[in-house]
């Protein structure tokens, strides 16, 4: 972490932990969030460090949407025993004798 973005980092993490959800993922920190949550602690942000703590809420929504679809899409395991020739013979046996 740059030493310039410390404490936009900082404020970040403060306004990501006070976040809500609605049942399927994160909600976006809102202005009305981010402008109470500046006068709650006497913070006049720049229109830089505003940017900054909104383009990191969209990656961390972003961050969060993908591990929900990754935790969804289980990887699809047909067998957990390999298939050999003695077991294929077993399972289609050669019906021409």
């Amino acid at each position: 972490m740059p030493v310039a973005g410390e404490q936009i980092w900082y404020w970040f993490r403060e306004l990501d932990c006070q976040r809500s959800g609605n049942g399927f993922g994160v909600n976006p920190i809102g202005f009305q969030a981010i402008g109470e949550w500046s006068r709650l602690r006497g913070v006049t942000l720049l229109q830089w460090q505003l940017d900054a703590i909104i383009a990191m809420d969209l990656k961390r929504r972003e961050i969060m949407a993908q591990k929900i679809v990754d935790k969804e899409e289980p990887e699809q395991q047909v067998s957990e025993r390999p298939l050999t020739s003695r077991l294929f013979d077993a399972i289609f046996p050669n019906k021409r004798k």
